[in-house]
């Protein structure tokens, strides 16, 4: 399954990567400029993002701040880390429903250029946030 994972975060990029290609390519190159390639760009790396941070990056791939947690014995260090774990993750899964709330109103909203609905464009941060829930619960119980 991760290599699955990382095989959409990989063709997720390379979309991106030959949109702006031929965006540029159109605009400069040809002088005829595709008015929605822009806006494909930046759906595709908001879903790229959120899919490699949900699926692909591991928890200490994250950015952290682990001063604290690196001065501390061991033992007190791993107890630490599970409570923080824990802690995110339930944090995570309280804001769930009102961020499913919130992205299930913006089906009223289209984008400007390709006229796609917004609840599908944001619909991979409700994906985010729940596998990120899943991973902090899982170091939690996992975590030694």
């Amino acid at each position: 399954m991760r290599r699955a994972a990382e095989t959409v975060a990989a063709l997720l990029v390379a979309a991106v990567f030959l949109a702006i290609l031929t965006g540029v390519a159109r605009r400069y190159l040809f002088g005829v400029p595709l008015v929605w390639i822009d806006e494909l760009s930046a759906v595709l790396f908001v879903w790229a993002i959120f899919w490699a941070g949900a699926f692909v990056l591991g928890i200490r791939e994250h950015v952290s701040f682990d001063l604290v947690h690196e001065a501390l014995p061991p033992r007190v260090a791993g107890l630490l880390w599970r409570a923080v774990c824990v802690l995110v993750a339930v944090a995570l899964l309280a804001a769930l429903p009102k961020l499913w709330g919130y992205i299930s109103f913006l089906w009223r909203e289209r984008t400007p250029a390709l006229q796609w609905r917004l609840d599908y464009v944001y619909v991979c941060f409700a994906l985010f946030v729940f596998a990120a829930a899943l991973r902090f619960g899982w170091e939690a119980v996992r975590r030694r």
